[in-house]
């Protein structure tokens, strides 16, 4: 690409440098021979107003037309250099075909060059002083003027500077007399003078070019690795909800056999067992749901409701949640509210407070944890306290980093993944409140989350339910359940006929369909997977057995995909949603919904 194609599209010169260290030089070339043209607008209208005011003025005042010859060689030459620049900016690939524009830029430039340098022959000999200086001012003037416009291009200065100003000291010196002798001896020196100083400003130019292409390539390869940080954080995405949609389906099963065993054991001596085994479906599902909270911010699909509360509602929701479960660990939990009224989205705001307090009571071995809310200019902070043992210094930055657990190497499961400050990172974004941390290693850890602060007359009533729940919907005895493996429709048929549903089961579209038309009794449910085989999927299935049956029956959707994009799809469709691995009483709590 050429500078003047690259500057036409709005891009500098480092956004298009080669990206090798191999291809340099020619993009040097490349970079100085278009300074070359870039500046040749300037210098060929510079030199024609020169030109003409000199010929002009020595035709005048000495009458001699010799000079007219001059005139029309140095004008001839300008012209077919103004054509050239003009043809070289209208050449869409220019940079294709370097090497033939520079060739006739070093040509024109050298033709132009002899023309002014052969000014003495039509000037001299002149006794007249007045012309000998007009003449020197004039090709001296070119010579420096010029420098500017070729100081780019080392092998132009030498084109130029030497046609246009070596042969003046010989013409002077043959022309003998005091006079011609000085001048000959200070064009000397002026030619010495402005090559040393040409030549230095090559260097300088071609140094800061070179700076421009090392730091395009430092660029480059920086761009490189952030595409490499973007697909792999979006593989690992990927690998997540994947290896997470596959270990919920058996967890899935897991869960829904255990809680049927459950029931049926229960008095007998082997009851505990299975409480023992809940509890351990419990602590992955509550795993799960953590990396499941993760794709739905990572989504998009998370909406915060902004409101004005006071604060007071959400620290007593906290303190009769936490408070067992400090004083159980010996600790104390206190709540300071101050009256504060905030902007925010309680359900997001709680949610992050509850993450918080959770990780001070699980590194908290004495003292207590306490929960204050500060007022600080038009926010007001509310600070989370413990005394725990702390975080050093350089492990700051990471402890909001999913899966980063410091004091957890032996990834005990019973303290969680590591997922819970990445959690409340990502709210804390979503909701724009400023997140910050400080800490002393064995005295204690100190989160702080900035609210904006509501004036009271601003203060209106809030809705402290999560979510809406949907209006009970008739009498919900049969149930249609649509899954393609075997095992699933098993274990939730049991369950469900535990709780004494009627239970149609179905392993694709078709099945259900079959069922749906061929049932004597109305079918009030229907519950099917996301993921089913052969393309076809829930939302496929339920928009099926809806037409079937001619009604807008009431479905949820089961699934165990966490990835970003199913999330969003499934938050869309309108349908309520349980995600794998479904605990019995979730399940439950459902169904109730649409009873």
């Amino acid at each position: 690409m050429s500078y003047r194609i690259a500057q036409d599209a709005g891009l500098s010169a480092p956004e298009f440098i080669s990206e090798t260290s191999s291809q340099q030089r020619n993009d040097l070339v490349l970079a100085q021979v278009h300074a070359l043209y870039s500046t040749s607008w300037f210098t060929s209208a510079g030199a024609i107003v020169t030109a003409m005011t000199f010929w002009g003025a020595y035709l005048v005042y000495t009458g001699d037309r010799r000079v007219l010859i001059w005139a029309a060689m140095v004008h001839g030459t300008q012209a077919l250099r103004l054509l050239n620049g003009w043809a070289y900016q209208k050449d869409d690939r220019a940079w294709q075909r370097m090497p033939i524009w520079r060739r006739r830029f070093m040509g024109g430039l050298l033709v132009s060059a002899l023309v002014w340098g052969s000014v003495p022959w039509f000037v001299l000999p002149t006794q007249d002083l007045a012309m000998v200086c007009l003449m020197m001012l004039v090709m001296l003037g070119m010579g420096s003027a010029a420098i500017g416009a070729i100081v780019a291009y080392r092998p132009a200065i030498w084109t130029w500077m030497i046609p246009l100003l070596l042969p003046l000291p010989g013409l002077l010196l043959w022309h003998q007399g005091p006079l011609h002798n000085a001048l000959a001896i200070f064009s000397v020196a002026y030619l010495g003078v402005n090559l040393v100083f040409a030549f230095g400003q090559n260097e300088l130019l071609v140094k800061a070019l070179k700076a421009q292409f090392d730091n395009a390539e430092l660029v480059s390869q920086l761009r490189h690795q952030m595409s490499l940080a973007a697909q792999a954080d979006k593989e690992k995405s990927r690998f997540v909800a994947s290896a997470s949609h596959d270990l919920r389906q058996p967890m899935h099963a897991l869960g829904l056999f255990a809680s049927a065993l459950e029931k049926r054991l229960a008095g007998t001596s082997e009851a505990p067992l299975v409480g023992n085994l809940n509890r351990c479906i419990e602590s992955l599902d509550r795993s799960f749901n953590a990396m499941l909270d993760i794709s739905k911010l990572d989504a998009g699909v998370v909406e915060p409701q902004l409101q004005s509360f006071p604060i007071r509602d959400v620290f007593r929701r906290l303190h009769m949640h936490f408070a067992g479960q400090a004083e159980g660990a010996g600790l104390h939990l206190r709540f300071k509210p101050g009256g504060k009224h905030v902007t925010s989205d309680p359900q997001l705001l709680e949610r992050i407070l509850s993450n918080l307090i959770q990780n001070a009571i699980k590194y908290t071995r004495d003292g207590g944890i306490v929960v204050v809310a500060r007022t600080h200019g038009t926010d007001v902070n509310i600070e989370v306290w413990d005394t725990g043992i702390g975080i050093p210094e350089a492990e700051l930055p990471r402890v909001f980093d999913e899966f980063y657990q410091l004091h957890n190497p032996e990834r005990d499961r019973n303290r969680g993944l590591g997922m819970g400050l990445a959690i409340v990172k990502r709210l804390a974004l979503l909701l724009n409140h400023p997140l910050t941390v400080a800490s002393t290693v064995g005295k204690g850890t100190m989160i702080r989350l900035a609210v904006p602060q509501t004036d009271l007359n601003a203060l209106h009533g809030m809705n402290l339910e999560a979510e809406t729940v949907p209006s009970p919907i008739g009498n919900a005895r049969t149930l249609l359940f649509i899954d393609d493996e075997e095992n699933i429709r098993e274990s939730m048929a049991l369950l469900l006929r535990e709780w004494d549903y009627e239970v149609l089961v179905a392993g694709n579209i078709n099945e259900a369909c079959m069922l749906a038309a061929n049932h004597p009794e109305p079918i009030h449910a229907v519950l099917s997977d996301l993921r089913l085989r052969n393309g076809e999927d829930g939302l496929q299935a339920i928009n099926a057995v809806r037409h079937v049956l001619g009604y807008q029956i009431p479905a949820v959707l089961v699934t165990g995909d966490t990835s970003p994009d199913q999330v969003k799809r499934v938050h869309d469709s309108g349908h309520r949603v349980l995600f794998k691995p479904v605990l019995p009483k979730e399940l439950f709590s459902m169904l109730r919904q649409l009873s």
